[in-house]
């Protein structure tokens, strides 16, 4: 079985919340950073010589993103570069396209999901089985609630927890006042046995951190995600041994998941198919974290349908995967470009079961959600 053809179809989709980080220790500078309400994504169809058509998505494309070339992200571009490293090769060689096609995260991502739901049509196998089995059928979801007023975040807060999340993570890392006034309403409002972690997008300085983790470990934390820049390993650990709260880190690649090992500098692998490049390679850095005695959870770029259906059958399959997870797309977009609706049970999201991914496109919803990547948002 060969691939022969690659479509490549645009489509924009908004957020029911406009969503706004630290944006790191200069972006914490700007106080009129503008919030995020409009996502763009490139959906994926590969094609193959026995006529089976495999789905991927390049997730939340920031117009400004460039191939790991320097290349530009337009779809004349993306389309021709993926066809002239894919056309002839079989979905199956996962390893051998790890080692020879690199066009970064997002895209390696895309190449990985579209195989995993080829072969998984062609074995008549869930994309999950293929990746290690089900070891359970829904996943833990954390809702993420991004930076903006305590008062304004209420109504977002409340509707969640009526929805059944248990978990929660907070953005934080403009304004340590108001990160606090805020995590002191959730408490108010949520109880102290809720969990909730905190991401600073490594909007602060060692010292920021150790202080500042201090000044919030009285509200119960479970965790707190990327206080520093993650270069720096040894500022991580130098944190870590600071403070109470569990540092979680974003980990793309097996070197830097060895660099933090070394350094005992987290307590949490934050691991995703987007920041990894897809399920093959995400495997390999979990692995690392099982060796290690470390926790694992799932990050997310905030992905339409078809990546969260692939992150899930990543979390299905893996067992170091035991906290919860940051997969809020399917709530966090007004539409989807999926025929099947998601299933949530009180903060958990079902994993799809059906061949491949378990999900198809919507060729109408392709159409009416169609949208060019901008060249500046």
């Amino acid at each position: 079985m060969k691939i022969v053809d690659v479509r490549v179809h645009p489509v924009a989709v908004s957020r029911q919340y406009a969503t706004l980080t630290s944006g790191g220790q200069e972006g914490r500078q700007n106080p009129d950073a503008a919030p995020v309400d409009l996502s763009y994504f490139y959906i994926l169809e590969v094609e193959t010589d026995s006529g089976i058509v495999g789905i991927g998505e390049i997730s939340d494309i920031d117009p400004g993103m460039r191939l790991v070339d320097g290349s530009p992200m337009d779809l004349t571009n993306v389309t021709g570069k993926l066809r002239s490293q894919l056309v002839g090769r079989s979905p199956t060689d996962l390893e051998r396209m790890s080692l020879e096609v690199d066009q970064g995260g997002l895209v390696n991502c895309a190449i990985d999901t579209a195989c995993y739901d080829i072969l998984g049509k062609a074995y008549g196998a869930s994309a999950t089985a293929l990746a290690g089995g089900h070891l359970r059928k829904s996943v833990w979801v954390s809702w993420v609630a991004y930076i903006r007023e305590p008062e304004a975040m209420v109504p977002e807060i409340e509707e969640k927890l009526a929805q059944g999340f248990d978990a929660f993570k907070f953005k934080v890392g403009r304004d340590i006042d108001m990160d606090e006034a805020r995590i002191k309403l959730f408490r108010e409002i949520g109880g102290y046995d809720l969990n909730l972690k905190l991401d600073a997008n490594a909007a602060w300085d060692v010292d920021e951190a150790i202080s500042y983790m201090r000044r919030l470990e009285k509200y119960n934390l479970t965790g707190i995600e990327t206080p520093i820049d993650k270069n720096d390993v040894a500022g991580m650990a130098q944190v870590r041994q600071a403070i109470d709260t569990p540092i979680l880190e974003h980990v793309s690649t097996q070197d830097y998941a060895l660099d933090l090992v070394r350094h005992e500098a987290v307590d949490v692998f934050n691991v995703s198919t987007v920041g990894c490049g897809g399920i093959y390679r995400a495997k390999k850095v979990i692995a690392i974290a099982e060796a290690a005695g470390l926790h694992a959870l799932l990050g997310s770029t905030v992905e339409l349908g078809v990546g969260t259906a692939a992150q899930l059958a990543l979390a299905a399959s893996s067992w170091r995967i035991d906290w919860p997870s940051d997969l809020i797309g399917p709530l966090m977009y007004t539409d989807d470009v999926l025929n099947e609706p998601w299933e949530w049970d009180n903060g958990y999201l079902r994993v799809p079961e059906g061949p491949g991914l378990g999900v198809s496109l919507d060729p109408q919803k392709l159409q009416s959600l169609h949208h060019a990547l901008p060249t500046a948002r």
